[in-house]
């Protein structure tokens, strides 16, 4: 009787330990390495790691502004990456910011002109956006700051979404409820959204060149022709008038002879001076050799065809003249300052 006894006390415990009881599973998280973009998170509380920190920023670059209305968080970031990414952010699920800012092609657009969510071709070319964080005014006229500011008007714009809609539709997955829960302690919210995509935007930087690493002592990291490139660029070519270190814009508006001023009078729509009429932003040369097309229309596809231009006399301006060896110097030198 005894051994009766004992035979089935234990296939009971082999019966229950079979039948998946939660003493004997293995709890998984989901986190945003494992989890994709728009995908619902199961049933169920998340819980998050840490989110891992913010990197500092690169050589060659000054330290990183983070606003004291909305200073950059490591928990901010990671969410403001997730988002990045989500075409969820689109009123018709279909457009995500890295549609027209993306991370293979130097966080810029690769046709001249993008459309917006509801077909419509844009009047200008989507700029890239390493080291936006450190402009002072945005977009091509610079009528837009901060960057909050920006990235509210290209997501009501651009993507055509209504952002306490998208918020609520956000707040149904569990995993970005874990996010915002993280970041802001709250429930998703149009504003945290657009602060978490700020956020992510300010991490998005340019630096450590081989520009970068040559002035920092590295004497291998460029050859000679970077090094009388370099010269040229601020010398006899004039680029580092308009286009000084450490970001290399100097963050003014000109005419240069680019577009049809008629048809996209530029800072003029700013300031309403007929001085401004054709004038735009002096775009950073940092990361600029995998941003192209170029200007402000993205009417020079390759960096040659901007040099040239330059050299050929902008806007009245007189020639440059360069020798073909100079000019291959020159061009070497601003392809050094893409990491």
């Amino acid at each position: 009787m005894r051994r009766a006894a004992l035979l089935l006390a234990l296939l009971a415990a082999c019966s229950s330990k079979s039948s998946g009881g939660d003493d004997h599973q293995p709890k998984t998280t989901p986190t945003p390495e494992t989890a994709q973009a728009g995908d619902a998170a199961p049933a169920g509380e998340v819980q998050l790691p840490p989110a891992p920190p913010v990197a500092r920023a690169p050589l060659g670059l000054p330290a990183t502004p983070s606003p004291s209305y909305n200073p950059t968080t490591p928990a901010k970031v990671a969410l403001g990456r997730k988002l990045f990414f989500d075409v969820q952010l689109s009123a018709a699920g279909t457009m995500a910011c890295a549609h027209c800012h993306d991370p293979q092609h130097g966080w810029g657009d690769p046709r001249r002109l993008s459309e917006t969510a509801g077909g419509k071709l844009n009047l200008r070319h989507a700029p890239a956006l390493a080291n936006v964080a450190y402009a002072h005014e945005l977009y091509w006229d610079g009528r837009v700051k901060p960057l909050e500011a920006l990235i509210l008007a290209n997501w009501k714009g651009q993507m055509g979404a209504n952002p306490d809609a998208i918020a609520r539709r956000l707040g149904e997955d569990r995993l970005y409820e874990a996010h915002f829960r993280r970041a802001f302690d709250s429930a998703p919210t149009g504003d945290h959204t657009v602060e978490a995509l700020a956020a992510f935007v300010r991490t998005i930087r340019s630096g450590d060149a081989p520009w970068d690493r040559y002035e920092n002592g590295d004497r291998n990291a460029v050859g000679p022709d970077v090094v009388a490139g370099a010269a040229l660029f601020r010398g006899k070519a004039q680029c580092g008038v308009c286009h000084p270190p450490p970001m290399y814009t100097d963050q003014q508006y000109y005419a240069v002879g680019v577009g049809d001023p008629a048809r996209d009078p530029g800072r003029m729509i700013v300031t309403g001076s007929q001085a401004d009429r054709g004038a735009f932003r002096t775009p950073t040369l940092r990361g600029a050799a995998e941003s192209g097309p170029y200007f402000h229309d993205g009417s020079a596809p390759t960096l040659e065809a901007v040099v040239d231009h330059f050299l050929g006399g902008a806007s009245g301006r007189e020639p440059i003249v360069l020798t073909p060896d100079e000019r291959a110097q020159l061009l070497a030198f601003v392809r050094a300052l893409t990491p």
